[in-house]
């Protein structure tokens, strides 16, 4: 994105104040997060990620005027030709909409430990999802990718399980109602926005945590 000469990337928030447009994004290689103001150059834009800003309830009084325009622009066949659209087809509900999320990061050691996350989301009725040094690993693909490079989520709940909290992650999960991390790594950032957090080792809270979930939704039906 570019804002006259000013280049910007994708931002995960933004507000304005004495008409001008101030952005929050990473900076220093990720270590901080940033408030940039352009007050020299006009016109200003922003983009934003989807998940960013919470939706709004539906008002079926609201009308809108809807205005359709013709940039005159004319079908080029010369040197794109659309042989086909096809759309993918999974059973798997999209992080973004998940209610539950138990999202696993690098701390969880391999792609087969990712098995006792997929346990716990199981029981609770969550989808698992990860951090970008999991995706960058190929331990798990891309769209199940949260933080700014991946997918803004609101869930209810966000399990934070062998994720240190980067700030990159942390822009991408924040808002989520209730988060529980658990890592073995005490001074971990992702405790500063954790709601409860667990130390210790997740090989050994992950599936002892599960079989108590299980116990107690057995008892309770």
């Amino acid at each position: 994105l570019d804002i006259g000469d000013f280049p910007l990337n994708p931002v995960p928030g933004k507000e304005q104040k004495h008409n001008q447009l101030l952005m929050t994004r990473p900076a220093f290689g990720g270590n901080t997060i940033a408030t940039i103001a352009c007050p020299d150059f006009r016109p200003q834009m922003a983009t934003v990620r989807p998940g960013v800003m919470q939706k709004l309830p539906k008002d079926p009084s609201h009308k809108a005027i809807v205005e359709e325009y013709n940039p005159g622009f004319e079908e080029n066949k010369n040197y794109v030709e659309i042989l086909d659209i096809v759309k993918a087809v999974s059973d798997v509900v999209d992080i973004m909409d998940a209610k539950i999320l138990v999202s696993g990061g690098r701390g969880v050691g391999s792609p087969e430990n990712f098995a006792i996350l997929q346990d716990l989301a199981d029981v609770i009725g969550g989808t698992v999802s990860c951090s970008r040094a999991v995706v960058d690993a190929g331990w798990k693909p891309k769209d199940l990718q949260v933080g700014q490079t991946g997918k803004t989520v609101r869930p209810n709940l966000y399990f934070a399980i062998g994720i240190s909290g980067a700030i990159q992650h942390l822009a991408g999960m924040e808002e989520s109602d209730v988060i529980i991390a658990i890592n073995k790594d005490e001074t971990a950032p992702i405790f500063d926005v954790a709601d409860y957090g667990v130390v210790g080792d997740l090989n050994k809270i992950v599936p002892l945590l599960t079989e108590k979930l299980k116990e107690y939704m057995a008892a309770k039906n």
